[in-house]
């Protein structure tokens, strides 16, 4: 069985700068993985492939990772990234800053997304076309609890008009 669909974006977008900007969220996520072993690297390239798939789709808004006190909602640390398009002022940092914590050994973690306008607008049998390509499952989430901590903002992985602008959360 085949099926072939053409995809409609409203921004402009290239294969290389989706790979570009992923490739240090990817770097972001092997260091996390070597501190702490939550999962395999088979599934962070699933993961990577999954958010370029998004990005590409312009279908997110923000990747998420995120650890949580074990057993509950409360948010002890978070690196959001979020999606801008079109900021040709946006820095390209280099990928990094994700440092051992101690207290991080025994929280769980867990990727988020936060889809875009668009594909909450988009039809569902595109959305289905658009899932067949996906690695993993994406399911509902629930709420999280961000209470007592601050945010600060720390990086951007950009090329040519796309980006990810990286903040973090750290419980106080």
């Amino acid at each position: 069985m085949s099926s072939s669909y053409t995809r409609s974006t409203t921004q402009t977008s290239t294969q290389s700068k989706v790979i570009h900007v992923t490739r240090k969220v990817r770097a972001d996520l092997l260091a996390i993985l070597d501190h702490y072993g939550y999962f395999s690297e088979d599934y962070a390239q699933k993961l990577i492939n999954d958010i370029r798939m998004f990005i590409d789709e312009e279908a997110i808004e923000h990747v998420k990772f995120t650890w949580t006190r074990s057993g509950s909602n409360v948010v002890i640390e978070e690196l959001d990234y979020e999606v801008v398009w079109g900021n040709m002022g946006l820095a390209d940092d280099r990928s990094g800053g994700i440092s051992y914590r101690f207290d991080l050994t025994t929280a769980n973690f867990q990727v988020r997304i936060t889809y875009s306008d668009r594909w909450q607008k988009m039809p569902e049998d595109q959305k289905a076309l658009i899932r067949e390509d996906l690695k993993l499952q994406w399911g509902p989430a629930n709420q999280l609890d961000y209470s007592d901590g601050q945010w600060s903002s720390e990086r951007s992985y950009s090329k040519d008009g796309l980006g990810l602008s990286r903040s973090r959360f750290t419980r106080l």
